[in-house]
């Protein structure tokens, strides 16, 4: 509740200078292995939006992880799934996923794929973009900044998105304030 007030606060201040920046009230939630998730309710209803992402159990077969993949990503609050493959390159494989499945599904419920755009992560990568483009997807572009320096990674997943394909109208956080506050609802 506290962080939704700061939120609250500070684009009020962010409005009386007119800067024409709006910060929304979200969170990347680690999925479970079984597809919960580790928020409650209570703690999900405070949110403007949810990403989900996977952090552990990184060796459950296909079917279960996209089982647990497209229970996670069911909840009405989630809309992003953040570096989808849950790889780190030179250190960890990506999980095995359905994609066909998790494509139909995001398609069907509006849901979107990241590009994280961390140097060590570029996921999804750029093949995987260009299936989800040629299926009509929607996609994000994150650098998975934990410090404003990461916000240097940008250029890494931009070029991600040009090896698959992707357009400026295939990444939602392109759009304008009011129509990126539309989609998100």
């Amino acid at each position: 509740k506290r962080k939704k007030e700061k939120v609250e606060k500070l684009n009020i201040e962010l409005r009386s200078k007119k800067y024409g920046v709006k910060v929304f009230n979200s969170l990347e939630i680690d999925m479970r292995p079984n597809g919960r998730l580790p928020v409650s309710e209570k703690g999900l209803e405070l949110l403007d939006f949810a990403l989900v992402s996977i952090h552990s159990s990184f060796r459950q077969g296909r079917d279960t992880t996209t089982k647990r993949v497209l229970s996670a990503l069911n909840h009405p609050k989630v809309k992003i799934f953040a570096h989808p493959t849950g790889r780190k390159l030179g250190k960890r494989e990506g999980v095995e996923l359905n994609w066909d499945k998790i494509f139909d599904f995001c398609k069907q419920n509006n849901k979107w794929l990241e590009i994280n755009a961390e140097p060590m992560r570029l996921d999804l990568p750029d093949i995987l973009v260009k299936n989800a483009v040629d299926e009509g997807l929607k996609l994000t572009l994150g650098t998975d900044a934990h410090h404003v320096d990461g916000m240097d990674n940008m250029p890494y997943g931009v070029s991600v998105a040009r090896r698959g394909w992707a357009q400026m109208k295939d990444i939602m956080n392109t759009r304008s304030l009011v129509e990126f506050e539309k989609m998100i609802r």
